[in-house]
């Protein structure tokens, strides 16, 4: 009777060492494809924002920005012009949900004088403004400009 009852302990001491076992395998297993798909989503995520960034560094881009800022102010980007210079601001760049890029461009090196630029592709597949906005300080500045333009003529 004792050695049934060692014989039964040791089996379920073996059952016991094999569900274990088949547990941490399969928590393994489920580790090593949780980490699988991350990665590829880290690295598809990346791909996309190097992407993003290479479209508004390209000339294409420039030349939208630039010209949205002659619409701002006809003198945009001179010495009379209110707005002198720009910079985008890369850390601005994000994926807009209804399409398109989404950027920040600084006016005269001033975080509070600023457009927002949306880049989008049309049929055709070129790049186009799509929408966008400008701070309250640069509207304010600009409406300024123009009352003083106006009383000068």
């Amino acid at each position: 009777m004792e050695n049934d009852k060692k014989e039964n302990e040791r089996a379920l001491s073996e059952i016991k060492k094999i569900k274990k076992r088949t547990f941490s395998s399969i928590l393994g297993i489920f580790l090593v494809i949780v980490i699988g798909i991350g990665g590829k989503v880290y690295m598809d995520n990346n791909r996309f924002n190097d992407e993003m960034m290479n479209i508004v560094k390209s000339d294409q881009a420039r030349k939208i920005f630039e010209e949205g800022l002659k619409n701002l102010d006809s003198k945009a980007l001179t010495t009379d012009g209110t707005i002198q210079s720009y910079e985008v601001d890369y850390n601005s760049i994000e994926h807009n949900p209804m399409g398109g890029i989404m950027n920040k461009l600084i006016i005269n090196k001033n975080e509070k004088l600023y457009v927002r630029v949306t880049l989008s592709k049309n049929s055709n597949n070129e790049l186009e403004e799509s929408g966008g906005g400008v701070s309250r300080d640069l509207r304010e500045l600009l409406d300024k400009e123009i009352k003083v333009d106006g009383e000068n003529r």
